[in-house]
């Protein structure tokens, strides 16, 4: 009997070392194949928004990316949003040896384009002011609001940590705007940046947030 409660105990703690300090990945997807917008009308740069949104990616050389990730070889469950820039990429990454959990929460924060006639601006300059504008409450029109994202990425993040506490990691593949909400919601549940972690937004960057428990 005492040496059946040892094993198990050995077992358990075992466990809990393995994911004392618990990791969650948060990459950004490649670059999308779509040709970079200049200058134009706020209705183009409706139209350029919708064609970034179907986009696929371009070729890149996925071990760049899964260096950063550590044993990445033993990934068997990815969290992805469904959109095709964040699919093609988790694709190409784990070449179908990990699962996607496709989660419509991690889809790209999405507001419309502010429409003004007439006026050109750099296509970027409107998705800037369309996104302050949405984030600031003045920009509703159809689509979710800012707070309610933010709602649901807190709804997600429960489920995202949890997996990384059973698992020891977690790995997500989404957007530039989610990461940085997850990250701050992360931080502010008392994740911090692994050594090296942070690792900006650009096209497959991947930041690494830890657990650090006392």
């Amino acid at each position: 009997m005492l040496l059946k409660f040892c094993i198990i105990s050995s077992i358990l703690l075992n466990g809990i070392i393995a994911h004392t300090n618990p990791r969650i990945y948060l990459v950004r997807h490649a670059t999308v194949a779509l040709e970079k917008p200049g200058w134009g009308t706020s209705k183009n740069s409706s139209k350029y928004k919708a064609a970034y949104n179907v986009a696929g990616v371009e070729a890149f050389n996925p071990e760049g990316v899964l260096q950063k990730v550590a044993d990445y070889e033993k990934l068997d469950t990815v969290f992805c949003s469904p959109q095709p820039r964040a699919q093609e990429t988790a694709e190409i990454l784990l070449s179908g040896n990990a699962v996607l959990k496709i989660d419509s929460t991690l889809s790209e924060l999405d507001y419309q384009v502010v429409q003004v006639p007439v006026i050109q601006l750099p296509v970027k300059g409107w998705l800037f002011i369309s996104r302050v504008a949405w984030m600031a409450g003045i920009n509703k029109g159809e689509k979710s609001g800012y707070r309610e994202r933010i709602d649901e990425l807190n709804t997600f993040t429960d489920e995202l940590t949890a997996f990384a506490h059973r698992n020891g990691w977690a790995l997500v593949v989404a957007h530039g705007m989610v990461n940085r909400e997850l990250i701050k919601i992360l931080k502010y549940r008392g994740w911090e940046y692994s050594e090296d972690g942070n690792d900006g937004f650009g096209n497959l960057s991947v930041n690494c947030l830890e657990k650090i428990h006392p």
